[in-house]
């Protein structure tokens, strides 16, 4: 199949309406036009047609972005995300379909799990001395565009196809749209289903360069580098990594002015990846995304106390997912999920110890699930516990019991259709939730 004829598949009118249907149809976000999935779904049929037709023809414009702004800390700048319209995000759905499927050969998506589990084989191996992490700094908002469009060209012929990709990434981010609205003309924006298979497809020649470099083990992901090395080698090696990525417009942090972004060190010492600590043979959580999962917690209790219900059963419920996480659509999701390859049973013994301690503190009669349990479950028997939910496998009548039960929805007069529907909007917002807790790290 030529990339045309796939393209043409990708944005038939029967595949973004799969897509609607699979991907946007429970979501609550709305773009600038603020019109939601409801009202979008009346106009689905000519919606889709419009869509299809101009993008076959490669004059679909873009519309701008709406802005959202997501808290990165104290004393830090906020991270800013661009919130597509419900029409721009079937076609930013079906666009990163289509490009992972033509560069299915040379890009890769690994989760961050996996990559964890490879790096504490290095560091068990005796093979490496020296561990070197680099971090990109500004990295979606300084890709070049040029160059972007040279690396796409040499898979996409299409300037029509081009075309419409690029409309994507120079529509502005905004808070309010007004006529003087300027062209995006350098960046990628963030928080768009195709904003992870741009970078990666800037990234590959660089990526292929360093995994094939001799005596070394190249780790990526997104902006974050991490290299095993001899450490002898480690500042050669640094310095040539620095000057790939800045050929190409993309600045590193400095290890000596930034050890806390970037760092060169003999392996044995203490660094973090991925959200991963790593001392000795401890693997464990870092301090500030166990920080996270407590706050999470407490603002759990906390929408307990001031809600008007005061429901124990669903504050239990809640607590419990974020505990075990899920499974969803597929996925796992969840904290300990993200960190199912930490080794510090301790870590998981405080953070029960945390969760009784918040039981009492707002003097509610529950039992709430275990994360050693949990853990061991996830860890031992991911595919047969019942301990973690797998929502993906409950029948109709379970889903009816967690709409009433915990939900309090007046399910007698719901279809079988109108149940499903309900269920997955609800238990999608709780997923969504979940990810908060790892959201610097999910792809």
């Amino acid at each position: 199949m030529t990339i045309q004829q796939q393209f043409e598949k990708h944005f038939s009118e029967a595949n973004l309406k799969r897509i609607f249907s699979e991907h946007i149809v429970y979501s609550g976000a709305t773009g600038i036009d603020n019109l939601n999935q409801y009202a979008f779904r009346q106009q689905l049929d000519e919606q889709v047609s419009i869509l299809s037709r101009k993008m076959l023809a490669g004059t679909y414009q873009f519309t701008k972005y709406k802005l959202k702004l997501v808290s990165k800390g104290r004393e830090k700048a906020p991270r800013e995300i661009s919130i597509p319209t419900v029409r721009d995000r079937i076609a930013l759905r079906a666009m990163c379909d289509f490009l992972t499927q033509i560069y299915a050969d040379v890009v890769t998506f690994n989760l961050p799990q996996k990559i964890i589990k490879k790096v504490k084989q290095d560091i068990t191996s005796d093979t490496y001395t020296g561990c070197i992490k680099l971090d990109v700094t500004n990295f979606y908002p300084s890709i070049k565009h040029k160059e972007l469009r040279s690396r796409l060209g040499r898979k996409i012929r299409d300037d029509k196809i081009k075309d419409v990709l690029f409309s994507a990434i120079t529509s502005p981010t905004v808070s309010f749209s007004k006529s003087t609205d300027q062209l995006s003309g350098r960046g990628v924006p963030q928080g768009l289903a195709i904003s992870n298979i741009l970078a990666a497809i800037y990234l590959i020649n660089i990526d292929k360069r360093f995994e094939a470099y001799p005596n070394i083990k190249y780790y990526r992901y997104v902006d974050d580098v991490m290299i095993f090395c001899d450490f002898n080698n480690a500042q050669a090696i640094a310095k040539d990594v620095r000057a790939q990525f800045s050929n190409i417009g993309l600045k590193m942090y400095d290890p000596i002015k930034r050890p806390d972004k970037s760092t060169i060190a003999r392996l044995g010492k203490r660094f973090d990846y991925l959200g991963y600590q790593f001392v000795g043979d401890l693997i464990s959580a870092r301090t500030g995304t166990i920080e996270k999962l407590k706050a999470s917690l407490v603002s759990i209790f906390t929408s307990y106390k001031h809600s008007k219900q005061k429901s124990e059963q669903f504050l239990l419920w809640r607590l419990n997912l974020r505990i075990t996480g899920c499974i969803y659509d597929n996925k796992s999701k969840g904290w300990l999920f993200f960190f199912s390859e930490i080794n510090d049973e301790a870590l998981l013994h405080t953070l029960d110890h945390y969760v009784k301690k918040l039981v009492k503190r707002f003097n509610v009669t529950i039992t709430p699930k275990k994360f050693v349990r949990a853990f061991k479950e996830l860890s031992f028997r991911k595919y047969e516990t019942s301990y973690i939910p797998n929502f993906d496998e409950y029948d109709l009548a379970k889903k009816k019991t967690v709409l009433a039960d915990y939900f309090k929805v007046n399910i007698s007069k719901l279809s079988d259709d109108e149940i499903e529907f309900e269920f997955n909007k609800r238990i999608n917002k709780q997923v969504k939730d979940l990810l908060v807790d790892v959201r610097n790290f999910a792809y």
